[in-house]
């Protein structure tokens, strides 16, 4: 056989084509087997040829990086949790979700060793973010439903079971709107995901790319209903306008202006045309959602009783963590609050009651860091890598009120895509000022 070596161009465009399905995740799936885990299993065969190919001496300078160091930590203090971790089998699976993000942010590092190649992964994941806004707005204004969708018939075809509406408690925003899910399965992940993408657009040095796309992503979360997504919204928009654009008062003008426009939207309640009478119906609606006056579904009161379930279980364990997938083990064992729900659906609080105090405390560090370097960055002079760090730093910040709204998103693929771009736009950003530093000094 021969050396793998020789394969180089395929192994990187298998690794391209593994992050591409890991930005496409659900959509392309039959039940829990993705079209990501499929190419997962090749890129493992050619990691295994490799290191027969070397000898069995393992290629670990990849490892080198801190950000990467931190991660493969969290994952095997995780790994050893499992000793006591309520339900082993539950412990198993959230292990292989944490191999598939880190898998994720491993490509992302060793594809992305430059400029070129990091701009090639971004082109890429742009043009598949391009046809899912496209997929969403169809979703949001016509009857078009993506195939496995959570509101679609066929996904019972795909090994999925689709929402049933009979057991939604409130059906108040689904008279007005039509909830998209894009490639995501779900409304909220579909946001989140919007949010990440929302800065690229904003960012952006072509004003039409920054205006139809952004004007396209921030329908698209405010259609989806989501909160948390939505206060991510706001939050990029400001910290763009403060950080980025350094015009704060333009923000004062786009605050005042979208008071006066929701203030004008809901006097239009009583029109007299039928059309303009449900667009200020709908926009009521979505306000008095966002603002937590409707409880859809009763969201507020069924999440706040999972967070405390998990707080009052970490306390049980002296800040130790109940380990991988303990949250959901916890709550099986109590069980299912509201009758369905066992999942945290608050990622940040899920990291304490399962990681434990220590990691919870390492892993938001490691966070911020990440956020401080990227805004160090927006500095650079390469203008390829300030346009990054600028996206960047919007999403990761905008990520943080924006995660809770996901059940969880240990296993939402773009969020591990982000912090391997990031710390490859760290690590090309450090190489490049240290090649620069040894051109001077020669």
């Amino acid at each position: 056989m021969r050396p793998l070596t020789n394969y180089k161009i395929n192994k990187n465009n298998i690794i391209l084509s593994l992050l591409i399905s890991s930005i496409i995740g659900v959509s392309v799936s039959f039940s829990d087997f993705y079209l990501f885990h499929f190419i997962l299993i090749i890129v493992s065969v050619l990691v295994v040829f490799q290191i027969k190919d070397n000898r069995y001496k393992l290629n670990i300078e990849i490892l080198k990086n801190k950000y990467i160091q931190v991660l493969i930590s969290i994952f095997l203090w995780y790994l050893v949790s499992l000793f006591w971790t309520p339900k082993f089998e539950l412990g198993v699976k959230y292990i292989f979700y944490l191999i598939c993000g880190i898998s994720i942010v491993l490509s992302v590092t060793y594809f992305s060793k430059n400029i070129n190649n990091l701009n090639k992964l971004f082109k890429a994941i742009s043009i598949v973010i391009f046809v899912e806004i496209i997929i969403s707005l169809f979703e949001s204004f016509t009857a078009f439903r993506m195939p496995i969708s959570s509101y679609s018939p066929l996904a019972v075809y795909f090994g999925k079971d689709p929402i049933n509406f009979s057991d939604i408690d409130s059906l108040l925003m689904y008279k007005f709107m039509q909830p998209p899910t894009g490639l995501r399965w779900n409304t909220n992940d579909l946001a989140v995901c919007m949010v990440i993408a929302l800065p690229f657009f904003l960012c952006s040095k072509k004003t039409l790319i920054k205006f139809l796309g952004a004007s396209a992503i921030i329908t698209i979360i405010i259609m989806t209903a989501s909160r948390a997504s939505f206060l991510g919204l706001v939050l990029i928009i400001s910290l763009y306008l403060i950080f980025i654009k350094k015009r704060i008062g333009t923000l004062f003008l786009v605050w005042f202006s979208s008071i006066l426009l929701v203030f004008g939207m809901i006097q239009l309640k009583e029109s007299q045309n039928p059309r303009l009478n449900e667009i200020a119906n709908t926009l009521e609606a979505l306000t008095l959602y966002l603002s937590g006056e409707v409880d859809v579904g009763g969201s507020l009161e069924w999440r706040r009783e999972l967070l405390d379930n998990g707080i009052n279980a970490l306390k049980k364990t002296y800040g130790l963590g109940l380990g991988a997938g303990g949250t959901v083990a916890n709550q099986e064992i109590m069980g299912p609050v509201a009758g369905r729900f066992t999942s945290m659906h608050n990622f940040w609080v899920e990291i304490f009651v399962e990681g434990g105090i220590l990691i919870g405390i390492i892993l938001f560090f490691w966070y911020f860091l990440i956020i401080y370097n990227l805004y160090q960055i927006t500095k650079n002079h390469n203008e390829r890598l300030k346009y990054f760090s600028q996206s960047l730093f919007l999403s990761m910040i905008a990520f943080i009120p924006a995660a809770i709204a996901s059940s969880s998103t240990i296993y939402f693929f773009p969020m591990w895509v982000m912090f391997g771009f990031s710390i490859s736009v760290i690590s090309i950003s450090k190489n490049l000022l240290q090649e620069s530093i040894m051109v001077r000094n020669n």
